[in-house]
């Protein structure tokens, strides 16, 4: 329960495991050393299901080459936007390693160190949408939930959302909705001509926002024929009349006339719940935390983001979008551009207090000498290595930590008396 502190029981119990023969065993006191044994609990165990799976398809991938990797040098990218070599990745800081990249990728390029706009990432793929916030500096998260289950891992801030370009289209209980439920990439949406469901892209190629004549023809059971519109059509027309008998009819109990959308206003509505949809975790991630949201741009990438960019930027009040040239593979160019990263963390439950300050900034410094020391044994100097320190600090008697970056030493407390009334309003 306090292995955080005292490891001895679970380094008995691990060294136990491995005479027994498990070949993969994870120590909590070594994953995430933090208070808290349910987060820590779940960590572990998150990790010791993901990371198996990971060292398969590295061994895998490695085999493809002559030689394995043969000495050179392979990194992995983690959830919190930085590199790890092969033998330190692990399937805990994997989690968000997709979306992560392409935080790093709109960053680089879309932030402008002179004019100092926070920049709004917009990451629109096949089955979601992934959104997140830059201001000249990554914002991290030191405990979050994937699918029920508490991280203790670093990662970046990052919301997602079920609204994607394969995301289905539904008329439930009188409303529109458009997903969680996805087509996937196999039957995918009905243009796809493998009998598949109503999707987002079914309605942006209905109303000219996709053009059949500039895909690839690799739809169909063979994969060789171009997207069909007719089929789109068809759904939506089947759709449509579903909604409007639903809707006369209330209408009739009301004593009003008969009044039918057609089938391009029913696409649109769909597209205008879809935007709402994504706009909520955006405003999440500003307006929430007291950020205005007008005050941003919005960096728009993935496969699917610039059809829904600038009607999403519109309900925002966002006057500015930026459409990087490389925005359907910018996960992929982000990861070309992002660093090596280590990360090191202890537990600490002090008050802030002039009497504490001086044995906390010793501990970090010693986590910094940690840090050092890894990465020159991994190849570093010195003048490539460059710093970042927290402390995760809240209010005595409260839940809610704000991780607070050093300035100073002696500032945490003044910026973290600021970020809380920016975020909570006292």
């Amino acid at each position: 329960m306090h292995s955080y502190t005292f490891t001895a029981h679970e380094d008995m119990v691990g060294k136990i495991a491995r005479d027994i023969g498990f070949e993969h065993v994870i120590l909590s006191s070594e994953l995430a050393p933090m208070i808290k044994i349910v987060p820590r609990a779940h960590s572990a165990t998150a990790d010791a299901y993901l990371t198996p799976g990971i060292r398969r398809y590295i061994d895998g991938f490695a085999s493809g080459f002559d030689s394995g990797f043969g000495g050179l040098r392979v990194d992995f990218m983690q959830s919190d936007g930085g590199l790890a070599p092969i033998d330190k990745f692990s399937g805990l800081r994997a989690i968000l390693s997709g979306p992560a990249a392409g935080v790093v990728g709109y960053a680089v390029t879309s932030y402008s160190t002179d004019d100092k706009v926070p920049v709004i990432g917009f990451d629109m793929g096949g089955t979601s949408t992934d959104v997140s916030r830059f201001d000249g500096r990554f914002e991290h998260v030191y405990e979050a939930s994937a699918a029920g289950v508490t991280i203790q891992a670093p990662q970046l801030n990052i919301s997602t959302v079920a609204a994607g370009g394969g995301s289905r289209l539904l008329f439930q209980n009188g409303l529109m909705m458009v997903g969680p439920e996805s087509a996937g990439a196999h039957p995918g949406p009905a243009c796809y001509r493998k009998g598949g469901p109503l999707a987002v892209t079914d309605a942006n190629l209905l109303l000219g926002r996709l053009q059949a004549a500039y895909f690839p023809q690799i739809f169909g059971p063979n994969e060789d024929q171009p997207l069909d519109p007719e089929a789109a059509r068809g759904l939506f027309v089947r759709l449509a009349g579903s909604i409007n008998d639903k809707m006369n009819a209330e209408r009739s109990l009301l004593g009003q006339s008969r009044e039918d959308k057609s089938v391009e206003d029913i696409a649109l509505g769909f597209l205008e719940v879809a935007n709402e949809t994504m706009c909520r975790p955006i405003r999440a991630l500003t307006e929430a935390k007291g950020h205005d949201v007008q005050r941003h741009d919005l960096a728009c990438f993935g496969g699917a983001g610039g059809q829904h960019a600038c009607a999403v930027a519109t309900n925002l009040g966002i006057r500015r979008v930026f459409v990087h040239r490389l925005a359907s593979v910018l996960s992929a160019y982000g990861l070309g551009l992002a660093e090596l990263v280590h990360e090191e963390q202890m537990p600490a439950a002090d008050e802030w207090a002039a009497h504490t300050l001086t044995p906390l900034i010793s501990r970090l410094d010693e986590l910094t000498e940690i840090c050092r020391r890894k990465l020159q044994r991994q190849g570093f100097s010195a003048a490539q290595i460059k710093f970042d320190r927290f402390l995760n600090m809240r209010y005595d008697g409260t839940d809610t930590s704000i991780m607070i970056p050093e300035t100073s030493t002696t500032e945490f407390g003044t910026s973290f008396e600021a970020m809380h009334q920016q975020e909570f309003g006292f």
